[in-house]
């Protein structure tokens, strides 16, 4: 791969625009490398845009994306499973590495999509899919080698914690803090995935499967085709399960939150996975009540955290922007010059 990088993008939602935005920004130039988009997928060709997205480069078919010779890494933050699934195969098929901001898709179809880049000898990259800004990946991927992780718990859902920060210090319901966030783009008009712990309980998965720890008996909640999903067992991995139901922030009331707050503590949405001695990872993703002494307490707003504790280092907390338009687009971003790097150093 050359010193110029070429980049066709699938979606230009709120993060394939920040990606654009910071192209433009740094004028696509870091360290003697050449970023420069030169397909963009869009599904309304006519949809207003920021100035910053070049017009004359959008097209409404993905595949031309994908198969273009003039693209080298492609980028999908469209969105969605089952499209995004066709994506990121056929640009893999066609010999382009890709980088995704997929949480759903990384969930459900990741260890599939990193073996087909795998035998492509292609690069599949997707920080972005789980913490927005926060290197977490990165970081299991680079750090714990020496240490064996004990657990991770997570707060991990920008929506769901600020919804939880606001209830707590205003007092007010959560039908109304939730109304709050969707006035300030914090939440979707249709809050269901965050709200309901599906958005946590997909990246819990990815997180473990970074720790290469098999999920499929995770997966049981995924439906595809109107099938439910079953991953592949026996898989020699340790085994991941819930030791209780997905649960999100929609049943929690004031006085929950009311009762946390006198006592000193708070209401947070966590996803957590403890390594048990039996080989089986415990998971559970809902609200807990924490107290002054837990590192995710101080952790509010749209922030989000991840808390890993090793047998050797102890706990390590990592704490930023877990959604947005720029800290997704960072990581993203990121992911490409990682790529690059990396080919490099293959030569």
């Amino acid at each position: 791969m050359a010193n110029q990088v070429r980049l066709g993008i699938v979606g230009c939602g709120v993060v394939g625009s920040g990606v654009l935005r910071v192209l433009a920004d740094r004028k696509g130039a870091w360290e003697g490398v050449q970023l420069a988009a030169t397909h963009i997928a869009v599904r309304h060709l006519e949809r207003p845009r920021p100035e910053y997205v070049p017009r004359h480069l959008l097209t409404d078919d993905w595949r031309i994306v994908c198969e273009a010779d003039d693209v080298d890494i492609v980028i999908e933050v469209m969105g969605g499973i089952d499209v995004a699934h066709d994506v990121v195969r056929h640009a893999l098929e066609n010999g382009k590495s890709v980088v995704t901001a997929n949480k759903a898709l990384m969930a459900l179809y990741g260890e599939e999509l990193r073996d087909l880049a795998s035998k492509r000898g292609l690069f599949l990259r997707h920080e972005a899919s789980v913490l927005g800004g926060i290197p977490v990946l990165h970081t299991l991927h680079t750090y714990f080698e020496l240490n064996r992780v004990q657990s991770l718990r997570g707060i991990v859902n920008g929506t769901c914690n600020y919804i939880l920060t606001r209830m707590w210090e205003t007092g007010v319901p959560f039908a109304e803090a939730l109304q709050e966030a969707q006035a300030l783009g914090y939440a979707e008009p249709d809050p269901a995935a965050d709200v309901e712990g599906f958005d946590a309980y997909y990246k819990l998965q990815i997180l473990l499967q970074a720790l290469r720890v098999d999920t499929h008996l995770l997966q049981t909640e995924f439906v595809a085709d109107g099938q439910p999903f079953v991953g592949a067992a026996n898989s020699g991995k340790p085994l991941a399960t819930l030791t209780k139901p997905r649960r999100g922030i929609d049943n929690v009331d004031a006085a929950q939150i009311e009762a946390a707050r006198r006592a000193g503590a708070k209401v947070k949405h966590v996803a957590s996975a403890v390594w048990g001695e039996d080989g089986i990872v415990h998971c559970t993703v809902g609200p807990q009540v924490l107290q002054p002494d837990d590192p995710l307490y101080f952790v509010d707003g749209v922030n989000n955290a991840i808390a890993i504790t090793g047998d050797v280092v102890g706990t390590i907390t990592l704490i930023g922007p877990g959604a947005g338009a720029l800290p997704t687009a960072s990581a993203v971003l990121e992911d490409v010059l990682q790529i690059v790097r990396e080919s490099a150093d293959k030569g």
